[in-house]
Order: C-alpha cells, then sequence, then structure tokens
C-alpha cells in the first residue's frame, strides 16, 4: 500500500540499464569478509541499513508473541505471514509503528496501537494518525508499556501504567513520564510488536582489523565515508542513524562522488549544491488569500484494508493546476539543477560560481538608496536623496538624481576639452553594397527551446545548392559569445556581402523597441557594432515567433512556414541598399534665459563643466546682471522675443538696444513664466505655439510623459519647473544636466528607421509637421520656390505619424518602404 512491488521492479531494472550487476542471495560478513571484498573490488561501499529493532528493555520481551518491527515486516515482503486472525498491538507511535499497524490490517489482524504521547503530540504524520482510524486501527494514549506478561511462555497481557507529558526538552519535545502515583493496569492482545525504532549492532560490526563502530552501534567513518578498511566505504542509517529516505539518498551519492574522487584523481567537491544561507524565500503578501491545499485521492477504506493496493492516487490534472497556482516561491532557486540540463550546450547557468569582490575606480560616487549609505564622507561622494523630506515623489527623486549627475560632471568635466561655437555631426555612409551576390544564411536554434526536427536541417542543408548562397548553417543559440563571433569570423573569412540572420531578431536597425529583448540587444550588439558589418547589408527574420513556435502544435505547418520565411528572406537580401547618412549642423552653446536662482545654478554648472553658455534677459525684465566666468557671456540689456528652430540648431531672437538679432545655440533653458511668454515658432513663416510641458499625474489621462524639466521641443529645458518640491538650485542643476546629455560627443549613426520625405512628391500641406509629436519635422525651400517637408533625422523616432497623413504618399520609410510592402502583398496574395 506504500509503492506497489512492479514500481520497485521498474526502479531496479532502470538502474540494471546503467551497467549495475546486481547479485542476490550472496550473504557479505562485516567482521571478516570485506577484506576478501576489498581485494576483488577496487571500492567497496557498505550500505546496508540498521536492521535491528530497537527493545523496551523491560520484563517478558521474549515471550512468545513479542517480535520487533522489521523482522516481522521482513518476513511480510517476503511472502511469509499472509494471514493473522489475532487481536494484536504495535507498541509506539512514530511513522513505522503506524506503517507497522496498517499493514497488520491488510492481513487480518484486529489491531491497536499503545503510545505514551497523548494523541494532539504522537509524533507520526498527522495523515498516517487520519489512515490508521479510518482503516478501524483503535489507539490507546498516555500509556506506557512497563512488562509482558505470559503463561506457559506465551503473551497474554501488558503491563501498562499511564503517562504524562513532562517537561519539554532542548529541542522541545515533551517525553511523556509516570503520572505520579498511577496505578498499573493490563492490556490482554494475543500478540504484540514492538516498534519503537532502530539501532546499531555494534556486535555485528566490530572485530579486530575490521570496521569499527560508533558508541550508538553505527559504522564509523570519516569526512570522505572512508570506513577503518582501506577501500571500504560506508553510507546511509548503517552510518547516521535512522533518517528519512531523501537523507539515505544523498548520503549515497556522496559515497559514489568519494569513491570516485579516490579512483580517478578529478578533484570533485563532496558536498553538494545546496540553497545559500544568506538567501532566504521571498516575503508571502500579508494580504494575500489562504487556499486550501487539494486533498490527494485516496482508495476506498472498503478496499484498501482487504490487500496492498496503492492507497494514494494521484492528483487529477485539475488538482495539479490549481495547486500550482498556490505555490508562492516557486521564483526563488531552490538548486534543483534541472536548468543546467534544459540549458544544455549553452551553459549560460553557473550554479557553482560564488560571489567576489570587484574593484571599481570612479572619480565620484553617487549615492542613490540611503539604505546603502557609505561610512565615507566627501566632495566626490554625493548623495543623491534628501533625508528631510518624508514624501514619496517620483519626480523630486528623479530631478535630485539629475541633479546629482550634474554635481558630479562638474568634478569631472571641469579640465576636459569641451566642443564650443558649432560644427557638423555626421558619420561616414556605409561602403557600397557590391553588385555580387556572396550570400550567408545562419539558422538559430534558440537553443532547441521550442523543438527543432530534422526537416528543418534538411532544407537548411539544401539552401547551399544555390548558386549565390556560400554558407547556410544553424547555430545554437545565436545570441551568444562564441555563436556570433563565429558568425562574424565567417562572413570575413567568405567575404560575404549579404547575410540573412534567421533568428528571434526582426530588424537590424540600431533600435530598440518594445518588442526587443535583450537577447536580441545583445545578438544585434554582438553583430552589427564595431564588426565592419554593415546593417545594410543584414536581412533578418523572427525565425522564432513566426515558425519554431509551430512547431510542438502543427509540425508541418510550422515547417512550410520555416521555408517560406528564409525563402523571402533571401529575396529581400538580392535587393538590400546602403542606408543614409545624416548629416547636420549643431551648435555647442546653451542659452540660458533669465537670473532667477534656477536659471544662474543651471548657467554655473554648464559653465564649471567646461561647456559654453549664452546668458539673455526675458521678456519683461532685460539682462542687467552678469556673471563672472570665463564660460558664461552675458548680452547685456537683452531680452528674448522669440525662439525658432531644435535641438542643435536653435535660434533665438533677441533684441538689444532696440535692435533684433538672432543668435544660433544648441540647447536652451528657461524658466516657467518666460516659456509661457515667449513664443516658439518651430520655424521662419509658421506661427507661433506654445511650448508644453505637463506632469502625469495618477488618475489624469492625455498627458504624455516628459521628464521633469523637458518640453515638448527637444532641447529645450525648464529651469524651475512647477508643482515639484526640491529647491530651486536642485532644479538648475537638473536642468543643466539634461541640456550637456543633447549636445552631440560623437558622430551620429544612422538608425535606418527614420522617415524619409521625397521633394518631388511632397506639396507643402504641412500635415506631417502638425502630425509630428517630435518637432522633427520642417518645411525647406524647393527647386521652384516652394515648400516641402524635410526630416530631421537626429529627432525622428520611426513612429510613422507623417506617413499615415501625408495625402501624396511623399513620406515613407527607407527600411521597408511602401514598394516593399506592395511587394510582400504580391507575394501573399499569388
Amino acid at each position: 500500500y506504500r509503492l506497489p512491488r512492479d514500481i520497485l521492479d521498474r526502479e531496479i531494472a532502470a538502474i540494471e540499464k546503467l551497467g549495475v550487476r546486481f547479485q542476490t542471495s550472496v550473504p557479505a560478513d562485516l567482521q571478516s569478509g570485506l577484506a576478501e571484498l576489498s581485494k576483488r573490488y577496487a571500492a567497496v561501499i557498505v550500505a546496508t541499513g540498521t536492521w535491528k529493532d530497537r527493545r523496551l528493555g523491560v520484563s517478558g520481551e521474549d515471550l512468545d508473541g513479542v517480535e520487533g518491527c522489521l523482522d516481522f515486516l521482513a518476513r511480510l515482503y517476503r511472502g511469509q505471514v499472509t494471514e493473522i486472525k489475532e487481536k494484536v498491538t504495535v507498541i509506539g507511535d512514530g511513522n513505522a509503528a503506524y506503517d507497522l499497524a496498517r499493514a497488520l490490517v491488510r492481513v487480518g489482524a484486529q489491531v491497536t496501537i499503545v503510545s505514551w504521547f497523548p494523541e494532539d503530540l504522537i509524533p507520526a504524520d498527522p495523515e498516517e494518525v487520519v489512515a490508521a482510524r479510518e482503516e478501524g486501527i483503535v489507539l490507546i494514549d498516555r500509556t506506557q508499556v512497563i512488562g509482558f506478561v505470559g503463561d506457559g511462555g506465551r503473551l497474554e497481557h501488558l503491563r501498562c501504567v499511564p503517562t504524562q507529558p513532562g517537561q519539554p526538552d532542548a529541542e522541545g519535545i515533551a517525553w511523556p513520564v509516570p503520572v505520579p502515583g498511577g496505578k498499573p493496569f493490563e492490556l490482554a492482545f494475543q500478540r504484540a510488536f514492538v516498534a519503537i525504532g532502530q539501532a546499531g549492532d555494534a556486535a555485528a560490526l566490530a572485530s579486530p582489523g575490521g570496521l569499527r563502530a560508533t558508541p550508538r552501534g553505527y559504522i564509523a567513518v570519516d569526512e570522505a565515508l572512508c570506513t577503518a578498511v582501506a577501500g571500504v566505504y560506508a553510507a546511509g542509517d548503517a552510518v547516521t542513524g535512522p533518517s528519512s529516505v531523501v537523507r539515505a539518498m544523498a548520503s549515497g551519492r556522496e559515497a559514489a562522488r568519494a569513491v570516485h574522487r579516490k579512483l580517478s584523481g578529478e578533484d570533485l567537491p563532496l558536498g553538494f549544491t545546496s540553497r545559500p544561507n544568506e538567501r532566504d524565500f521571498c516575503t508571502i503578501p500579508a494580504d494575500l488569500p489562504t487556499l486550501a491545499r487539494s486533498h490527494m485521492p485516496e482508495r476506498q477504506v472498503s478496499a484498501r484494508s482487504s490487500g496492498f493496493a496503492e492507497v494514494a492516487l494521484g492528483l487529477t490534472e485539475t488538482q495539479v493546476l490549481a495547486e500550482s497556482s498556490r505555490c508562492l516561491q516557486c521564483g526563488v532557486c531552490s538548486e534543483c539543477l534541472q536548468c543546467v540540463d534544459t540549458c544544455g550546450p549553452v551553459a549560460a547557468i553557473r550554479h557553482d560560481d560564488h560571489g567576489a569582490e570587484l574593484v571599481e575606480q570612479a572619480g565620484v560616487v553617487i549615492v542613490a538608496d540611503p539604505a546603502l549609505s557609505l561610512g565615507i564622507k566627501g566632495d566626490d561622494v554625493i548623495r543623491a536623496y534628501s533625508t528631510k523630506t518624508a514624501r514619496n515623489d517620483s519626480y523630486g527623486m528623479m530631478l535630485r538624481g539629475f541633479a546629482a549627475a550634474a554635481e558630479a560632471m562638474q568634478i569631472l568635466g571641469g579640465g576636459s576639452q569641451r566642443l564650443k561655437g558649432h560644427g557638423l555631426a555626421f558619420a561616414p555612409p556605409d561602403p557600397q553594397l557590391t553588385d555580387e551576390l556572396r550570400l550567408g544564411v545562419f539558422v538559430c536554434r534558440c537553443n532547441d527551446s521550442l523543438g527543432w526536427v530534422e526537416a528543418l536541417d534538411t532544407y537548411v542543408g539544401e539552401l547551399r545548392n544555390r548558386p549565390e548562397v556560400l554558407v547556410a548553417d544553424t547555430v545554437v543559440s545565436a545570441c551568444t559569445p562564441d555563436a556570433t563571433a563565429a558568425m562574424v569570423r565567417t562572413i570575413r573569412e567568405k567575404n560575404l556581402t549579404r547575410v540573412v540572420l534567421a533568428s528571434c531578431v526582426c530588424c537590424p536597425l540600431d533600435f530598440v523597441c518594445a518588442a526587443c529583448t535583450d537577447q536580441r540587444s545583445r545578438l544585434k550588439d554582438a553583430l552589427l557594432n564595431a564588426t565592419g558589418i554593415s546593417r545594410a547589408m543584414v536581412e533578418t527574420c523572427n525565425l522564432r515567433g513566426e515558425a519554431l513556435r509551430w512547431l510542438e502544435e502543427d509540425e508541418a505547418f510550422a515547417v512550410e512556414r520555416f521555408a517560406g520565411l528564409l525563402d523571402r528572406s533571401i529575396s529581400r537580401a538580392r535587393m538590400l541598399r546602403v542606408l543614409p547618412a545624416p548629416a547636420r549642423p549643431y551648435n555647442f552653446a546653451t542659452a540660458v534665459i533669465g537670473v532667477s536662482e534656477a536659471a544662474v545654478k543651471s548657467a554655473m554648472t554648464l559653465a564649471d563643466a567646461g561647456m559654453e553658455v549664452f546668458l539673455f534677459g526675458t521678456p519683461d525684465q532685460p539682462l542687467e546682471e552678469t556673471l563672472d566666468h570665463p564660460n558664461i557671456r552675458s548680452f547685456d540689456g537683452s531680452s528674448v522675443k522669440g525662439l525658432r528652430g531644435t535641438v542643435g540648431n536653435f535660434q533665438v531672437v533677441v533684441e538689444m538696444d532696440g535692435i533684433q538679432q538672432t543668435i544660433p545655440v544648441g540647447a536652451v533653458i528657461l524658466g516657467e513664466q518666460s516659456r509661457r511668454r515667449i513664443p516658439y515658432m518651430p520655424q521662419a513663416d509658421l506661427p507661433p505655439h506654445l511650448v508644453e510641458s505637463s506632469m502625469q499625474q495618477q488618475g489624469v489621462t492625455g498627458i504624455p510623459f516628459f521628464y521633469p524639466g523637458a518640453t515638448s521641443i527637444p532641447g529645450l529645458f525648464l529651469a524651475n519647473p512647477p508643482g515639484i518640491q526640491v529647491s530651486q538650485r536642485v532644479k538648475g542643476a537638473a536642468a543643466a544636466v539634461l541640456a550637456a546629455t543633447v549636445m552631440p560627443r560623437k558622430p551620429r549613426q544612422n538608425k535606418g528607421y527614420t522617415v524619409v520625405i521625397s521633394e518631388e512628391r511632397c506639396r507643402g500641406c504641412g500635415r506631417c509637421i502638425q502630425a509630428c509629436p517630435y518637432q522633427a519635422v520642417f518645411f525647406r525651400r524647393n527647386a521652384v520656390g516652394g515648400m516641402s517637408s524635410v526630416v530631421d533625422e537626429a529627432l525622428c523616432k520611426g513612429c510613422g505619424n507623417c506617413i499615415s497623413v501625408c495625402p501624396s504618399n511623399a513620406a515613407d520609410s527607407p527600411y521597408r518602404d511602401q514598394a516593399y510592402l506592395e511587394q510582400m502583398i504580391e507575394e501573399i496574395l499569388v
């Protein structure tokens, strides 16, 4: 009723398939026979368990009808006992006692358990107590057997005394003691079974030159489980005494590893991976409702009590799903190591890795979390938090973080060379794609996480028969460093001019969208950055999402989609063209408008960092005071009347002494009042409009997200954003670092997804300018004197709003343009 013999037979057969030979009916004398065995075998492991029943040590225990638990169960399972039609008692209260009692019921006995514990303190598992009661087993608790009484050498009665819980010991167990003054009494039984545990048998072990026994009668071993006999190891209950099955199995594995280490010289650790002591399970939320555990279905009592059929029938599929949903801590690693096997050859998971101390050199340390505050102080240790406010204000925390970055910029950037004046930000164009087609196809198997079939390998192999395909290979996981390096090496060695990458990557563009996973970004970066491989020569397809995910559900359909994706990708690779190289003018000065505390802090922060600053007055307060700094140019008496342009190429319309002039700058910082009063024109000849800057609020919809201090115009920032509870100096420093970040630090790379507007098709309706939320579209005079729209690639985010509203199809995407979409639709329909 515990584990059917057929299941045990299957387990033994599985071990035999591993090459283990079983030699049964071979007695082994642990006193004198081990020396001979150690000569025949390189190592001997003794795993005999503990088969000696512990005795009560009371009078009459040798009477006929009194026997131990293990002795009887051994005879029962060998078929030597088939029926007992007697009134019997089991003395004990552990799991072994209940195991024996329930076995006796199945051979026809009337069973009573005698326990010296109260029923509510019985140490056996509660499930055992309940099951025994259901099967008709009687419990007599609070009773200690002090002797056996018989007639003619045969048991007739138990002599007992009442008990009560005693004082708890160091482990909290209240061992029973006789009730003071309690009168002995007798219980009549025909047979009695003592089930109070197992004991070691020192007499069967100890011998001169042989095994040594511990004081408790178990085999003495060292830390490597070696016994006193050379080449002989011991494991399990024979060493530790009675324990659980799990502990016995763990001991056996440890002995096997010790033998392996001894024989092979391979220094494997004897210990096993276990849960790190410093990590605890996740805290269970206090407001999480309690759900009852699913009850294991069991065979009916009337059916199970008459035989040894398995009682527990297993959970149903519905119960398994319900239990899985109850799990609160499966997100915490329990070191089962199944992930290592699943990961396979990628070997990305290292359970044998250990924590290490690393030393990083830094000129400034910013502490953002007060809980991690360092015990050191200094000008180069900056705290990006406030100890004076308890309000949890996300925007305030962000501004304090920006201000900390600005302070670090001042400390680190004061002596560095900063770009000043104006320049042209550009990147050298990619080399022209040659007309010669030398195509390489790389197919990622995604570590077989979604499956893989031979038909896919066959199709990839057939691609090599095509004249333009020089390479067609599969890789286990393309996003791993070794796999990426191998692909780069193959592309260079084979001088490939076009590449098809079939993986989880959707596009080769220098862009991270909502669908980009870490694996996709890592693969694109390793393959296309600083490798000499142009994004323009790579065609990608999402093989994982479009084909491999169907393998389990419909293999034939998945193979068909696999072939179709690769065929279309190879066709598109023939038509790849060079991506345009952006170039745009850039001014490296920052305009600060106004002399408020926040504006002055912005100007001084940028100037201390080595950047050029122009200081202007506001419309209602011309500049009267100047700031004494070599990097700040103050325009005395100036008053700003308007703003045009966008990041890198703003035009500040300034009035001085009644004369207006336009001064170019790269970024603008102004106050909240100036934002409301200074008109902003995207470009000349267009009507002015208000610069938007609003913070999102809980429960209020329709407000786009801006960083605190940012506005709807890229490169235009607020020195003192309203509604945020931080000081004016913090706000000013935050605006300064935001302005510094928009200045180019290297040539701008083409992203590949920005919109291109055809000057020949554009009719200057202005719909694209109105639809663009990033101010990336502006007008420019065309060849016939009219106006046509132009996209600033530095600002375009590729959202496609302008494409959707263009009535003449002038706006288009250079990567997947309308001609590409039309061709794709034609292929699908045909």
